[in-house]
């Protein structure tokens, strides 16, 4: 007799989309959520006030949606990890400096102070995510792959 039932396997995705999402819940795309949502918080306390820099939490956010959108779509991009460091890095200095600078500012409105405290604890979260991707551009080093990239 014929068996007619497909049995699925381990290794077969259960659904379409879940090739696609295993990315989310993994540590970096956990990280680069947190980091997305922190800024979108910091735009959201900072917009109640014109003296803040908000600039920065802007940017920081669309480049998080870029990488997590490049990692999340698995793309072979050769310049990644340094592009992710640079982004980490600037992120983390940019949004450090911003914050100290509008909480120095920022007494009288509570939206610019709360706004500060979570680009305070963003900052925290690119420099933890910075530390991450130096590990990983270190084995990337110590498997022999050819990073050709300098960071100056």
């Amino acid at each position: 007799m014929v068996d007619t039932k497909e049995e699925v396997s381990a290794t077969e995705p259960v659904s379409a989309t879940e090739p696609r999402t295993k990315f989310i819940w993994s540590p970096k795309g956990m990280i680069l959520a947190l980091e997305s949502a922190l800024c979108f918080i910091v735009i959201i306390c900072k917009a109640t006030s014109s003296r803040c820099y908000l600039w920065c939490p802007i940017v920081d956010l669309v480049w998080a949606i870029i990488i997590f959108i490049i990692y999340g779509m698995e793309l072979q991009i050769r310049a990644l990890p340094w592009t992710d460091f640079f982004r980490a890095i600037t992120g983390s200095l940019t949004l450090l400096i911003t914050s100290f600078i509008c909480i120095s500012w920022a007494f009288g409105s509570s939206g610019e102070v709360a706004g500060s405290i979570f680009g305070l604890l963003a900052a925290a979260v690119f420099g933890y995510d910075t530390f991450g991707i130096i590990k990983y551009i270190k084995e990337l080093k110590e498997q022999g792959r050819n990073m050709n990239f300098i960071l100056i």
